[in-house]
């Protein structure tokens, strides 16, 4: 009973950091498509994909943030180029 409990408590645990991702992402894009200075923001898009998405297109600000990124996420997902990585598994489905 504990262990169903702390899964549930996990999984809802990551939805809802998802959300808070996806929502930070769109706060962010929606100022600067306004201005012409973004893509269109979907709703769907992790901030994790979207600098990855830049990363590849070679925007300068990309290379930093994704740095960041990466350096945070690695002892969490233990492989290196989180942001690249989350582009191409997102790629196509916003």
């Amino acid at each position: 009973m504990a262990r169903r409990l702390i899964h549930r408590l996990g999984a809802s645990t990551l939805a809802l950091l998802r959300a808070i991702d996806i929502l930070a992402c769109t706060l962010w894009l929606a100022p600067l498509y306004v201005f012409g200075l973004a893509d269109r923001p979907s709703g769907r898009q992790m901030i994790s994909s979207y600098v990855g998405k830049a990363m590849v297109n070679g925007h300068r600000w990309a290379r930093i943030v994704g740095g960041v990124i990466d350096w945070v996420f690695l002892p969490i997902d233990g492989k290196p180029d989180h942001c690249i990585r989350a582009y191409r598994h997102y790629k196509g489905r916003d």
